[in-house]
């Protein structure tokens, strides 16, 4: 009989990141359990002296990981990045979260090929998940489109490559399945180092662009859905970590609409509205641990 005792959170991006407060106000108000947000907004908000940490307990919601990105492709720019990534948790240590989420930045898909890239990728990450680790910290490697970690092949080369001591895994179950892969085989095969799965649902298909290039978003969320709405089996995936007795946090996520080129200020539902769609799909599952609210 499955538990449902997996504590569910929800990520930030829903929202444009200036609005991180609105963001932690509402998935609080829904009574999810955490949220995460950018390295870069923390500073943002440092910076600038306002109090992050005081949203946060109005709100009586955890910052449950971080979300740091750096280019972990070229050697020459790997201190700097790394240094950057620390400098981020140093802002992160004062929430109390227990998991810093790493991705690699953005690049030119078409003209990619990682096999040279390896052991860059390999050294990067490593020496990352050391200095994290140092921190008493989880370091969780997480893959993502358009970055030089998208394709199945991608995955298992860097995830079976990795020092599994110090890089764990983050699936994003929409991600993986935007890039081509199917989620529920990676969340299978790579269990016993997943300490952190963004709940993700995808529209299903390959991605399709138009005649400038750009992604067609169908959906106003690049391409993702509310929890229910798309083509990933997120009900089959809880119940496979449910059956696993998984005891780390499971965030829902959907890129919020200022990420899209060509639906932006068109999303299919408002921010809220999403999230609440999705915590309905997941009672429906059967998950009522949420916060009282």
């Amino acid at each position: 009989m499955t538990k449902h005792s997996v504590r569910i959170g929800h990520t930030a991006i829903t929202w444009d990141n200036k609005e991180v407060d609105q963001a932690v106000a509402a998935i609080g108000s829904c009574g999810y359990w955490g949220t995460e947000t950018f390295g870069w907004v923390l500073q943002d908000w440092a910076e600038s002296n306002r109090n992050l940490p005081e949203v946060f307990e109005r709100s009586e919601l955890q910052l449950t990981s971080l979300y740091c990105h750096l280019d972990i492709v070229d050697p020459s720019k790997r201190e700097e990045g790394i240094q950057q990534v620390m400098d981020w948790i140093k802002l992160y240590k004062q929430f109390n979260g227990p998991v810093v989420v790493i991705g690699g930045t953005m690049l030119q898909r078409d003209s990619f090929a990682i096999t040279e890239h390896l052991p860059h990728i390999t050294t990067t990450l490593n020496e990352l998940g050391k200095r994290i680790g140092d921190q008493g910290l989880l370091c969780c490697f997480h893959p993502h489109t358009g970055t030089p970690v998208e394709t199945d092949d991608e995955i298992h080369r860097v995830m079976n490559a990795v020092d599994p001591s110090v890089v764990k895994f983050a699936p994003d179950l929409g991600q993986i399945a935007k890039g081509g892969s199917n989620p529920f085989e990676f969340v299978k095969e790579y269990y016993e180092l997943i300490r952190m799965v963004h709940i993700k649902d995808y529209i299903g298909g390959p991605v399709e662009r138009n005649a400038e290039g750009q992604e067609i978003d169908k959906t106003g969320f690049l391409g993702y859905t509310p929890l229910g709405m798309g083509a990933v089996d997120i009900q089959g995936i809880l119940a496979y970590l449910e059956e696993r007795d998984y005891s780390h946090y499971a965030l829902v996520e959907l890129d919020g609409n200022q990420w899209s080129a060509t639906r932006k200020g068109s999303p299919m539902m408002p921010p809220l509205e999403a999230v609440q769609t999705s915590k309905r799909y997941l009672e429906k599952l059967g998950y009522h641990n949420f916060r009282t609210v």
